[in-house]
């Protein structure tokens, strides 16, 4: 189906590079990230709105977190929820990337058993998520709502992200990437300052 696809460079809508395993039949970026921002509505409103998540609920798990991932770009490409096989500049190598979900969990438990404050953990998830980087696309937004689930969870007023491009681009993306890069290093408190600056 890839092959069938017009590039367009109108207003700088160049097709991404990479178009295998895409399901649907699109002109531009701009109709790609329509269709992806549709899938993404979905899925928000089925774990943020319509699930009722409780301490009980077991939503914290291996096969839910790459079902969320599918839940949120499966109408949209085929390898949605599916561990990526490739090499990336970022990201742990695809062998290692199950067993470090696994041991993400892992920390999960001992985060909440130690008493971390909720806020905390969702920020620490979040990064992790991001650094672990399991799909091949859509890694971001698949953490930031896994985050945001677990703050619905906790009963915890979620993030809410900003959405004008401008406003991302030159004003939240350098400040988002830097606490990132701050976080890799162990050190969350402008990742932490971030996220509660954005509470709904």
């Amino acid at each position: 189906m890839a092959k069938d696809l017009i590039r367009s460079k109108g207003e700088g809508e160049t097709m991404p590079d990479d178009l295998s395993g895409l399901r649907i039949k699109i002109k531009n970026r701009s109709e790609l990230n329509a269709a992806e921002g549709q899938n993404n509505a979905k899925a928000y409103a089925k774990y943020l709105l319509y699930i009722k998540p409780t301490s009980r609920s077991k939503l914290f798990t291996h096969r839910v977190l790459l079902e969320i991932h599918r839940d949120m770009f499966g109408e949209v490409w085929s390898w949605a929820g599916k561990v990526r096989k490739t090499e990336k500049n970022l990201g742990a190598v695809p062998v290692k990337i199950g067993s470090e979900i696994d041991r993400l969990l892992y920390d999960l438990h001992h985060w909440e058993t130690e008493k971390m404050e909720s806020f905390e953990i969702a920020v620490r998830l979040h990064h992790r998520l991001v650094e672990i980087h399991p799909f091949e696309n859509g890694n971001g937004r698949w953490a930031r709502l896994v985050s945001n689930l677990y703050l619905r969870q906790k009963n915890v007023p979620i993030i809410e992200w900003p959405s004008d491009e401008k406003v991302i681009k030159e004003t939240f993306k350098p400040k988002y990437l830097a606490a990132l890069k701050k976080a890799d290093h162990g050190d969350y408190k402008d990742l932490i300052t971030l996220h509660r600056n954005l509470v709904r």
